[in-house]
């Protein structure tokens, strides 16, 4: 079975990847990180340039920040990849494939996981055989999916199963673009109160748990006013797609469902559903299904065929039952059956055909029951043939008819075929797609535009780059013409999708890109720069050091204030020294550093003034503690033994001092009880012992600043 199917499933959301990628970064970080496992060089512990890029994307993920993209190169990643930051709305964080590059992301828990984030995309990656959701975004808004391929998420067993993709609590998002197959539980899964997101030109199909009628291809759970545009569901266990439980006032417009085994739509419990040029083709039951009190629900335009034949549920293309009446109407829808059935059940009433339930109860005033023509329903190729009753008689004034079909196309008003349609247009077709007569219209290009950075300082270099416009028609684009918002001659029509300029102001600042196909049709897109003045000249930062911090006096010190810095357009200058003993202050100097001797002690501020070559100015202090050196006490005695009577001779002159404050005495204790000898000038003096017995003689040696220190020595004092 192919994945894309034979219709235009990715003009809308090439496009929409197209813009989102181009999407440029502001007041952010910039550039690329880049992952290829394959590379020799991969480290996971560097940068991710193009030289090193990460092994694993994981890595990638832990160190990117808002307007940085990660690009993977082709491999298969067994991981599952956390995203650990957000983006801002304009600098988003993109995951996506290199181009051309086929990036398998398998075997683990999930494919990607994001929690609480905002702003982030995921984009062109294969996410198959998780044990868990294939992409699981939980909390958060302001997400991108994008043609992503997710497949065989979980096992079919009871407990095990799992959807493809699940969103969680999460709003203004976009799913886009991706194919969801072969997943144990729902494709695609919204639940927990998420809205306001575009669900846009997905592929499901082939999604069942196995074991019991269950999974869908897309289910909105406790998600109200969300949007499903141009969506195929196929082939899936249950409905191709499900609104249940207070999942109402969503738009469910231009989606393609048939062969699921269940509804088509289902709508259940939900009201206020509008339910609009849908295509529903030979579902198990009944095609567009709207029951358990889903009242206000319009129909409009919608092409239902062969669904619910035979059902061993509910029968008909459409069933409105009794609950979900009040407020519901349908009109202009087209239905037919190929055998006898019922074509459409009405509060619980069942009517075999449009007729019958349009004279019972006014609905389907607009009705038709005829062969809508396809192409190939059997291949499911559901666009009109010529001569179709569906071509140019739909309401194109219902609330949500859009100006393009499915595939993108514009509305086209068949010459071959008289207009009974309504509203501004009577030209509308029913059903998903629009039929085109001949070669198809000429269509405008589809412009988008990045400026790169998006904002700062006066004066800022900008790139202007609308090189994601594309068109696809037979008509591509020709040129590209800028204007930068401020005055300044524009940049003229010019092949080149890029320009630089600069801004010289401060200022908001809108950038257009005027893209011009070859055809003549243009589109424009903008972009928003802001400017502001030249930051303020800001004063450097002092930093002070002093070696050494303490010691005595003729204490040589270094002051170093090399650490100071100024980071701004006027460098540091400029340094002057005061050491805070009253000696002149050193500079102002170029140098950084300045030694100074301390010769009187005390403690004391050293500052450093740090002065930039704009004038502005900043200190920083460090202290200095500087002290004076007692003497160092030395005693010597004539004999540690001397008997009774004789002369003992206590010699101190071995003392020292060797800064300033000399000695100038000594005071001798000879340890009999004796008067002390001194203070004396003279380092040496005597004693006779009278008794016998062991003395401690002690000397105190103090020097002119007071300071004092001692030594001692024992003596033996015996008979004679």
């Amino acid at each position: 079975m192919s994945v894309s199917g034979p219709y235009r499933w990715g003009v809308v959301g090439a496009a929409a990847v197209a813009l989102l990628l181009g999407a440029g970064p502001a007041g952010a970080a910039t550039g690329t990180l880049y992952v290829d496992r394959g590379s020799s060089a991969c480290a996971n512990t560097g940068s991710g340039t193009l030289d090193q890029p990460f092994c694993t994307i994981g890595a990638a993920a832990a160190k990117v920040t808002a307007g940085q993209t990660v690009q993977v190169a082709a491999g298969t990643y067994p991981e599952a990849v956390t995203v650990g930051a957000s983006g801002t709305s304009s600098a988003p964080i993109t995951f996506t494939a290199a181009p051309g590059a086929t990036v398998t992301v398998s075997g683990q828990a999930n494919g990607f996981a994001l929690s609480g984030r905002s702003w982030v995309t995921i984009a062109d990656f294969s996410v198959t055989r998780t044990t868990s959701y294939g992409i699981a975004v939980s909390d958060s808004s302001h997400i991108t999916l994008s043609g992503n391929h997710v497949s065989y998420a979980g096992q079919p067993a009871s407990g095990l199963t799992k959807s493809g993709v699940r969103l969680s609590n999460v709003t203004d998002s976009t799913v886009t673009a991706n194919t969801v197959d072969h997943n144990t539980n729902y494709g695609i899964y919204f639940v927990a109160g998420s809205t306001r997101n575009t669900v846009r030109g997905n592929e499901m199909f082939s999604n069942a748990q196995g074991y019991q009628r269950a999974a869908s291809g897309i289910r909105f759970y406790s998600s109200p006013g969300n949007t499903a545009i141009a969506n195929r569901s196929h082939d899936n266990e249950d409905s191709g797609m499900e609104f249940d439980v207070s999942s109402g006032n969503s738009l469910v417009l231009d989606n393609v469902t048939y062969h699921n085994g269940d509804h088509g739509i289902d709508d259940r419990e939900s009201p206020g559903q509008r339910l609009i040029g849908n295509t529903v083709y030979k579902n198990v039951t009944s095609g567009i299904n709207v029951e358990g009190t889903s009242t206000g629900a319009m129909l409009a335009n919608n092409l239902a065929v062969d669904n619910g034949i035979a059902s061993p549920r509910t029968h008909s293309n459409v069933r409105v039952e009794s609950g979900s009446t009040a407020g519901t109407t349908l009109d202009y829808d087209q239905m037919f059956l190929s055998v006898v059935d019922t074509m459409v059940i009405w509060d619980s009433q069942a009517y075999g055909s449009l007729s019958a339930l349009r004279a019972a109860t006014g609905q389907e005033a607009h009705g038709l029951q005829a062969d809508p023509a396809w192409i190939d329903r059997a291949g499911g190729d559901f666009h009109l043939r010529a001569g179709s009753p569906a071509i140019d008689s739909a309401n194109s004034g219902v609330s949500g008819e859009p100006s393009t079909d499915a595939d993108g196309n514009g509305r086209f008003d068949d010459p071959a075929t008289l207009n009974s349609g309504a509203g501004p247009r009577l030209y509308d077709d029913r059903g998903a797609f629009e039929f085109q007569s001949g070669p198809p219209a000429d269509r405008p290009p589809a412009a988008a535009l990045s400026v790169t950075p998006a904002s700062g300082s006066a004066p800022v270099d900008v790139t202007a780059d609308a090189s994601a416009s594309f068109d696809d028609d037979a008509t591509p684009i020709a040129t590209y013409a800028f204007d930068w918002g401020d005055g300044t001659t524009a940049v003229p029509p010019q092949s080149s999708p890029t320009a630089g300029h600069t801004y010289t102001a401060a200022g908001t600042y809108t950038v257009t890109v005027t893209v011009t196909d070859t055809g003549g049709l243009t589109s424009t897109m903008t972009a928003s720069v802001q400017v502001t003045g030249p930051p303020a000249d800001a004063a450097p930062a002092a930093a002070l050091s002093v070696t050494p911090s303490s010691g005595t006096f003729d204490l040589a010190v270094t002051a170093n204030a090399s650490a100071s810095t100024d980071t701004d357009a006027t460098p540091i200058a400029s340094y002057a020294f005061d050491f805070g003993d009253g000696s002149p202050i050193v500079g102002p100097q170029a140098g950084a550093a300045a030694p100074h001797t301390y010769t009187a002690t005390g403690t004391y501020t050293v500052t450093v003034t740090v002065t930039d070559s704009g004038g502005q100015s900043s200190l920083a202090t460090a202290q200095v503690t500087v002290t004076d050196a007692p003497p160092v006490a030395v005693l010597n005695v004539n004999s540690t033994s001397i008997p009774v009577g004789a002369t003992l001779t206590a010699d101190a002159s071995r003392s020292s001092d060797t800064d300033r404050t000399g000695i100038a005495g000594y005071t001798f204790d000879f340890g009999d009880g004796s008067p002390a000898v001194g203070p004396q000038s003279q380092p040496t003096a005597t004693h006779v012992y009278k008794t016998t017995g062991t003395v401690t003689v002690k000397v105190t040696v103090r020097d002119t600043a007071g300071l004092t220190s001692t030594a001692q020595r024992k003596v033996r004092v015996t008979k004679r």
